[in-house]
């Protein structure tokens, strides 16, 4: 039964909501009484005008199980979900903003149907997101320091998994795109691996809405591979400059140059800029 159900959300999540499959959700939750704290209960027709208005208001939203625990006819659903806002939704006129949301679902399911569900969201960081609800700009400081100091300075990437969205992206100048938190812990256990003694000194942080930025200074000493220069012993000192997007209390994206050329002159891997000049003019 408890794998039954797990596959029948899974299909449910991916055929009705992510492709609009309103055929297949009119089957399933026919008899579905589903509860929401900003909504109230819903049911029958009620219930299809809800999820009618939220596909009008995010025609591209996508849901991501990341977690399902069940029991007997018991199955409780974690989500994330993403989408723009192109509709009118809970009174808000459309912002054409791309949103990140999460939640958990819990749902009694009997004979392949959905009987009661009770949904939990994070409405506030949705509403924040959207300009609607105002952002907490000290938590958001207080995100950032944490990943500095724990994920950094401490070696603890497991941390990026608290306080990374699964789907994050990070513009990263000059290596490129970095999608997803493995990918995130990959390139920084890289640089603790080349610079065993890493450390980042938080210079200025400043915050505004839904993004925080930050000036940081690193120093560390060259024990290991990096960007193809093999271990020199130097040590070195960078800096560089991240911005952060924050949603429902968790990084999303973040922009962030550093001077990358400053350290591979450290390392010997690149020649200061007035002596490339003189050999190019020579």
């Amino acid at each position: 039964m408890s794998e039954e159900n797990k596959a029948l959300d899974q299909r449910v999540i991916e055929e009705g909501y992510n492709k609009h499959n309103l055929a297949l959700l009119d089957e399933v939750l026919a008899d579905c009484v589903w509860y929401r704290p900003e909504t109230g209960e819903l049911k029958g027709e009620a219930l299809k005008r809800f999820l009618a208005s939220v596909y009008t208001a995010f025609p591209d939203i996508r849901f991501t199980i990341q977690d399902q625990v069940a029991e007997g006819d018991k199955l409780v659903t974690r989500w994330s979900c993403t989408g723009t806002h192109k509709g009118e939704f809970m009174g808000l006129a459309p912002t054409g903003k791309q949103v990140t949301t999460s939640g958990m679902t819990s749902s009694r399911i009997v004979e392949g149907k959905y009987v009661e569900v009770r949904q939990e969201w994070d409405a506030l960081g949705f509403l924040q997101q959207l300009g609607a609800a105002p952002q907490s700009t000290e938590a958001n400081k207080t995100l950032m320091r944490r990943w500095i100091e724990e994920g950094h300075n401490n070696r603890n990437l497991s941390v990026a998994d608290e306080l990374y969205d699964p789907a994050f992206v990070w513009h990263l100048a000059p290596v490129g795109e970095i999608r997803g938190t493995e990918a995130l812990k990959q390139l920084i256990k890289s640089v603790h691996t080349a610079f065993p003694d890493w450390h980042i000194t938080v210079e200025e942080l400043v915050a505004e809405s839904d993004k925080v930025t930050t000036h940081w200074r690193a120093t560390g000493t060259h024990q290991g591979e990096f960007m193809g220069v093999a271990p020199t012993g130097q040590q070195v000192t960078t800096s560089g400059i991240i911005i952060g997007r924050i949603a429902g209390g968790e990084f999303v994206e973040a922009w962030e140059v550093w001077d990358a050329l400053g350290l591979m002159q450290q390392l010997g891997a690149m020649p200061p800029l007035g002596k490339a000049k003189d050999k190019a003019a020579a």
